[in-house]
């Protein structure tokens, strides 16, 4: 029977087996189980079930042949070696300081790099400085204590390493792996120093070089002699909080990265008791039982260094992933481990210090000891008997058995000392089998995070790097205020025709129109401002700076109601064209004057935001988007002043923020139709229509005979930006024929413009003044910034030196005629039509008393409205139209808290007297109106020289807004 139970064991399912296949399948079955779930790895002992030394010498072969198997794989293994010396407890020091250094064996190169061992290297310098003092004639026969501190010393000289450096060749260290170009620091160094050669001055390359050797030098000096043991390091944090330590030791576990005082002087302490058992240990004068402790205790802090690297050298989350690289356990090969060469210490260390250790480390040991070893090392009389585990039987494999009882025999009553253990009794027959199974490589498969490492990493962050400033390049060409993220989409850059590129939108957050080098800024200020009478000139970027500032007040106020009002104008232009944004300026400061108005006294505060067109509102459409978004999100937003250019996306733009439910109250806007097709429009300017009729008084009052009575309408050529000049021609050319008039042309001669934007009337003015019937009446159907233009060309052309009458329907008052910046033809006499006259209508209000205080802006003379700060009306048609909306919502009950749809109703209630335009009366507004609307104010200037050269304005008639009377005394 135990025959054919023994040949029973040597098969499984009827094929016969070898002790070598089933150790090397119970191998690849431990790597598998730690590949798939990194369970935790025994110390197997290999054993004959017989007391044979021939059946020894087959186990030895057991743990060669599976070694030599791994030779051809990616395994990482070692072999411990046979003993160098005779001293036990020195032979397993060595195994151990053996295997934490240099590379693990495997075939081809590793999938990472080698195995750190900083905690094993911290041992090993205490044990070289060690057997240096007991080596060293010196300290020979000294008192313990004197040893330690000569130990201590030692180590100091060191720089806690275990050898000394050695000397010379600190150049080349130092320039070595800066300038090899196959490292990515040398190829960064030499790319820069390429790059210098070929751009740079000798005197800055040799600086550069220098500089960078010092610092090399400074780094390297410091790397070098910096202990290892530092308190940031690895070592120093695990020799100071290990409780190994802890247990026997009198300096409590304390380590802190704030405090590197205490850390050091906790290592310090307890590098001094760990001196004291390593010299017990070897010292002959010690006691046995004592020598026996220190041993013991020597022999197991040098095994938990050696577990906890690699403990750490297999972290699934650490930052490099290493614990994902490495894939498989490192394995350690011990043929014959016996009690003279301390392998057999080396295994009952590691089973020791694992079952006082909660932490689980990979390293995986095959031994093979002889029966008499294993009969006094793992049987125990005092204990129950060991199960060990024959190969073979399937039901329950050897592995299963023992990590399922692991538990239990860790336990000091039920368990034994050797827990970790998982030992293999192999049979005869399974030993003499021969060799009828070759045996195969654990086939190691490479992990896809093995491209994730530190270089990984630092190509990475290079690219997320480039691509952050190449994103950031690309948003900051989108928008004004760009960030990686969160980018304010409030305002964004656009180019113009002309190829400047304008920040377009609303100034929220950090965006400001009058930039700090990015955009176009607006230098021109108000006339008037100079330093002698303001101290201080007023441009666009104090006038943003006050807003905001008033604004955060407002919003610091406890429990205020406040609605917010969006100023809507062209304050950017291209450069050398700054005046063309004068008049938006001037309209912008009067909105925060009515800001400040309002806030000193009015329960309802206003708040401001800048909305920018572009220079002509080439970008109206845009900016009026830019205002619905930010609508909203803002449900404060009452409306829109502003919008004081006609160009052809007025009706859109103004559909769009009808849908939003925002109303807006025009200053300069002189379109007819906008009140005609849109239910939230309310212009203070008089329209294109009333203009022209107003006109016609004073082409009455010429009384020129029918011969004469012809006139040339000049205009600009449409663009898709400019809807005003082709309705000003309309209206203009309906009252010439209907007064009489004929037309040069039988239609409006159209003009263009140059590539700076400088009109050319050069074939109209060919058309009119060169034709057979030359013009008494010139009606110019542009822009104010056109007149001067004009003018010269009148003045230069012969065919037009007759006396001309020059009308236009644009607001002139902003022309500079008084300074010469606007020529006059001398035979010319100009008639045109303002929207308001301040040195009239303002006198009754606070408007200069208030741009005094807040602004310092003080003009001179007894009527400050005179001033060209005042007198073209674009502060005070701004400063009602602020006013007017902030009486609509207050009357509608509006404030950030609701009520903002019936703010429009609320603006056909208003009615504001002694205003800076007049009376301010929306009352019989109508919406949707088809006639022109009552009250808007109007007046009408002539422009002329003197016979002595002179210039003279004169103001020929007019009425304030509110009045709805006709105007009268209109005499030429």
């Amino acid at each position: 029977m135990a025959q054919g139970s023994a040949r029973e064991s040597a098969r499984i399912g009827g094929v016969r087996t070898t002790a070598k296949y089933e150790v090397d399948a119970l191998v690849k079955d431990l790597i598998d189980q730690f590949s798939g779930a990194r369970l935790p790895m025994p110390v197997v002992v290999l054993y004959a079930e017989d007391d044979d030394p021939e059946l020894d010498r087959e186990v030895e072969g057991v743990v060669h042949a599976v070694q030599e198997a791994q030779e051809s794989g990616g395994l990482p293994y070692r072999v411990v070696a046979g003993a160098e010396g005779d001293d036990p407890h020195r032979n397993a020091v060595a195994i151990l300081d053996g295997l934490s250094k240099g590379p693990w064996a495997r075939r081809g190169p590793a999938w990472y790099r080698a195995y750190p061992s900083p905690r094993s290297r911290l041992v090993a310098a205490i044990e070289a400085a060690a057997r240096h003092v007991l080596t060293a004639p010196a300290t020979a026969g000294r008192p313990l204590d004197e040893q330690v501190e000569a130990v201590l010393a030692r180590l100091r000289d060191l720089h806690w390493r275990p050898e000394p450096r050695t000397a010379g060749g600190e150049l080349q260290r130092v320039l070595s792996p800066v300038l090899n170009s196959t490292t990515l620091i040398g190829a960064f160094v030499l790319a820069g120093l390429t790059s210098l050669l070929t751009q740079a001055q000798w005197q800055l390359v040799v600086l550069v070089m220098l500089g960078a050797l010092l610092v090399l030098g400074v780094t390297g000096w410091v790397r070098r002699n910096t202990a290892p043991l530092s308190w940031l390091g690895r070592a120093s944090r695990w020799f100071a909080t290990t409780t190994f330590l802890a247990a026997s030791g009198r300096q409590a576990a304390a380590w802190s990265l704030w405090r590197p005082r205490m850390s050091w002087d906790v290592t310090q302490a307890r590098a001094r008791e760990v001196t004291g058992e390593i010299l017990k240990a070897q010292l002959p004068a010690t006691p046995d039982d004592e020598k026996d402790r220190a041993q013991q205790f020597h022999l197991q802090l040098r095994t938990l260094a050696l577990l906890e690297d690699l403990r750490w050298a297999h972290r699934s989350w650490a930052p490099d992933l290493r614990g994902r690289k490495r894939r498989v356990p490192p394995v350690v090969f011990v043929p014959r481990a016996d009690a003279g060469n301390g392998a057999l210490r080396v295994l009952g260390a590691i089973s020791d210090v694992r079952s006082r250790r909660s932490e689980q480390d990979p390293l995986l040991v095959l031994a093979g000891v002889a029966h008499a070893d294993v009969a006094a090392w793992l049987e125990d009389a005092g204990t129950a008997p060991v199960t060990v585990h024959a190969v073979g039987a399937r039901r329950r494999g050897p592995y299963e058995s023992w990590v399922s009882d692991l538990r239990v025999r860790q336990a000091p009553s039920r368990g034994r000392a050797l827990a970790w253990t998982l030992p293999v009794r192999l049979t005869r027959l399974q030993l003499s089998a021969g060799e009828t199974t070759r045996l195969a490589a654990v086939p190691v498969r490479r992990s896809w995070w093995f491209l994730w490492s530190r270089w990984t990493l630092l190509a990475v962050l290079v690219l997320a790097a480039c691509g952050g400033v190449l994103r950031a390049q690309q948003l900051g060409d989108r928008y004004c205020e760009a960030r990686l993220l969160g980018s304010n989409p409030d305002a964004v850059w656009r180019q113009d025709p002309g190829g400047t590129r304008e920040c377009i939108g609303v100034a929220t957050g950090g965006v400001s129109f009058a930039g700090d080098g990015g955009g176009i800024r607006l230098s021109g200020t108000l006339p008037g401002t100079d330093t002698d009478r303001t101290g201080a000139a007023v441009g666009l970027e104090t006038v943003e700076a006050a807003i905001r500032r008033e604004n955060a007040r407002i919003d610091a106020l406890p429990d205020v109601r406040y609605i917010t009002v969006v100023y809507a104008g062209s304050l950017t232009t291209a450069a050398g064209q700054q005046p063309r944004a004068l008049n938006s300026l001037k309209e912008l400061t009067g909105v925060h004057l009515a800001q400040l108005r309002n806030n000193a006294g009015d329960p309802l505060k206003i708040k401001i935001l800048v909305a920018n067109g572009g220079q002509d509102m080439y970008f109206q459409t845009e900016m009026v988007q830019r205002i619905v978004d930010a609508a909203r999100r803002d449900r404060s937003i009452v409306g829109v002043v502003g919008l004081g250019r006609d160009t052809a996306d007025s009706d859109s733009s103004l559909t769009l923020l009808q849908q939003a439910g925002l109303a807006v109250v025009s200053t300069t806007n002189s379109a007819t139709y906008l009140a005609k097709g849109h239910v939230n429009y309310f212009g203070l300017a008089a329209t294109d229509q009333e203009e022209a009729a107003a006109l016609r008084l004073i082409v009455d009052g010429l009384a020129l005979p029918a011969a004469d009575k012809y006139a040339a309408v000049l205009t600009r050529t449409p663009t898709r930006d400019d809807r005003y000049s082709p309705e000003q021609a309309e209206y203009g050319s309906a009252m010439l024929k209907d007064a009489g008039f004929q037309l040069l042309g039988g239609r409006p001669l159209e003009y263009g413009l140059t590539s700076n934007g400088d009109p050319d009337f050069e074939a109209a003015l060919r058309t009119s003044c060169h034709s057979d019937h030359q013009p008494s009446v010139l009606y110019l159907a542009g822009r104010a910034d056109d007149v001067n233009q004009l003018m010269r060309r009148l003045a230069a052309d012969a065919g037009c030196s007759r006396p001309l009458t020059v009308l236009t329907g644009d607001d002139l008052t902003k022309a500079q005629f008084r300074t010469g910046a606007t020529w006059m033809a001398p035979q010319a006499t100009l008639y045109y039509t303002a929207l308001t006259d301040p040195a009239v209508t303002a006198r009754a209000s606070d408007l200069a008393e208030v741009a005094a205080a807040e602004l310092r802006l003080v003009p001179r003379g007894d009527n400050p409205y005179e001033d060209d700060v005042f007198s073209d009306g674009a502060l005070a048609l701004a400063y009602d139209a602020t006013a007017a909306l902030q009486a609509g919502a207050a009357k509608a009950g509006a404030s950030q808290l609701g009520g903002i749809g019936s703010v429009m109703a609320g603006l056909r209630a208003v009615e504001m007297k002694n205003r800076a335009t007049g009376t301010v009366d929306f009352r019989d507004t109508r919406p949707l109106a088809t006639g022109p609307q009552p009250g808007h104010g109007l007046h009408i200037i002539r422009v002329r020289r003197a016979a002595e050269g002179a210039l003279l304005i004169e103001r020929i008639c007019g009425r304030p807004a509110g009045d709805p009377r006709p105007l009268t005394t209109c005499t030429p």
